[in-house]
């Protein structure tokens, strides 16, 4: 959906708003990027443009813009446009919320983990790290590109649970996947080039696609996740050389390729000479993930993975499984960007690997996603949905006559976020009328039910009467 059409569905009437114009139009804004609905690093419409669509000035639009920048929302460009920035959290959060408990918002939208003990397991490695000589040098000093050879080791044993092949010389190790995937395609597209993906894809892959003036094709999806024959379809008709793919629990849908359709994705990109980046982030969280397509054709699949979705954002753990022909020019892009990741965070992810911290966390994160997934399955039975038994997301397609848009608003009202299926959609296509649900987003699983129970009741009610034509 448009971004205008967007905007306008969170604003209220101009004529009668108790608010002036342009705050009316920043909150609207802001509401939009709370929803989900923009990515971080995309572009808000010309001046004139919203100021058209909205029927008020252009000095109205640029005082709403304003506001928004002394927010920290966005940032103008003279000459360029304003751009949507991360969201800021202020420490004083959760005290002004525990003082405030009526006007607190449940948050199903965040891809997010709860809670488990990484706090209790950082303080004792980091007590372990004070402690050893050897891992003060490492965590103090330079360290090659692509890692130091014993935490690429650590990582390559880890990866084989995925069925890699453990070759520790193929493993670099960056800040976080987002920092990979930007590496990787730094080093294998050029601006103008086309990059397939899912049709549904992950925000930030569009997000880096917009910087690196990329073209992303969209791929039709089924519940397994890519289409074979629209990829085949896609390579040919775009003559694209590169796929970005999550094909195990996928986000936003959790869809899981079987092994037939992993052997079809892999045939057809041996056929089009097509190298794959897959994303096996939120697959970690899997006690047995099924075999990467990066096992299937490791010559021409780039293997990306981190601990973000599963253990630890603040981490900033990514790896990355390259095949052997580009190492070399990985290493170099790495070294380049930032010379290398960040040596104490990378060392204490190591170290959980290999005394067994990380699986104990792990398997309590599946112990949690299991208990929130049976409070959650009575509250959404009998409504259509996608979803995988290890996932702490459930993508839900919504019964007519219900929109997007129009459920995303409704829940905001009554203290509910989920994300809408815009956030999404790559290009131009329609959006799914269809939202997903992230069962962790709260910590307090009580609070999840809560949020659930007026998701189905807000299903159950219907847009009548809430919505009317203009």
């Amino acid at each position: 959906m448009d971004l205008v059409l967007r905007i306008k569905s969170w604003l209220p009437d101009l004529e009668t708003c108790a608010q002036p114009r342009y705050q009316a139009i920043a909150d609207a804004i802001g509401a939009v990027m709370d929803g989900g609905q923009v990515v971080v690093g995309e572009k808000l419409p010309a001046h004139r443009t919203l100021a058209s669509a909205l029927r008020v000035t252009v000095g109205t639009i640029s005082r709403a813009y304003a506001r928004l920048e002394e927010q920290g929302r966005v940032m103008s460009r003279i000459g360029d446009g304003t751009y949507v920035l991360a969201r800021q959290v202020s420490n004083e959060l959760p005290q002004a919320l525990a003082q405030e408990p009526d006007s607190t918002l449940i948050d199903l939208g965040q891809n997010v983990i709860v809670p488990v003990g990484q706090d209790q397991a950082l303080a004792q490695t980091l007590l372990e790290i004070s402690q050893d000589q050897a891992a003060q040098r490492r965590v103090l000093d330079y360290q090659p590109e692509c890692g130091h050879p014993w935490q690429r080791l650590a990582i390559a044993g880890w990866l084989r649970r995925f069925g890699l092949s453990g070759e520790a010389d193929r493993v670099a190790i960056t800040n976080g996947a987002q920092h990979a995937l930007a590496c990787l395609f730094r080093i294998l597209t050029m601006p103008g080039d086309a990059v397939l993906c899912e049709a549904l894809s992950y925000p930030g892959i569009v997000a880096l696609a917009q910087q690196m003036r990329l073209q992303l094709i969209c791929v039709d999806v089924d519940d397994e996740g890519l289409v074979p024959e629209s990829l085949e379809q896609m390579c040919r008709a775009f003559n694209a050389r590169l796929l970005f793919c999550v094909p195990t629990l996928h986000n936003p849908t959790t869809a899981t390729m079987s092994e037939s359709r992993r052997q079809q994705i892999v045939e057809i990109a041996r056929r089009q000479h097509l190298h794959i980046i897959e994303d096996a982030t939120p697959a970690a969280i899997l006690a047995e993930p099924p075999p990467a397509l990066a096992a299937l054709l490791p010559e021409q699949v780039f293997f990306v993975c981190s601990l973000s979705k599963s253990v630890s954002p603040g981490l900033r753990v990514g790896m990355v499984q390259a095949p052997r022909a580009w190492s070399g020019k990985l290493a170099a892009i790495i070294r380049a960007n930032c010379w290398m990741a960040t040596p104490l965070t990378v060392e204490i992810a190591c170290r959980w690997m290999e005394n067994g911290v990380l699986q104990q966390l792990l398997h309590a994160q599946r112990l949690d996603i299991a208990h929130r997934r049976q409070l959650a399955e009575p509250l959404l039975q009998g409504y259509p949905m996608l979803s995988h038994p290890g996932s702490p997301h459930v993508w839900l397609y919504l019964p007519a006559p219900w929109r997007g848009t129009e459920f995303g608003t409704m829940l905001r009202r009554r203290k509910v976020a989920i994300k809408l299926g815009d956030a999404f959609t790559v290009g131009r296509t329609a959006p799914p009328h269809a939202v997903r649900i992230c069962l962790s987003g709260t910590v307090d699983p009580l609070q999840m039910e809560q949020g659930l129970r007026i998701i189905s009741s807000t299903l159950a009610d219907g847009p009548e009467g809430y919505f009317t034509s203009a």
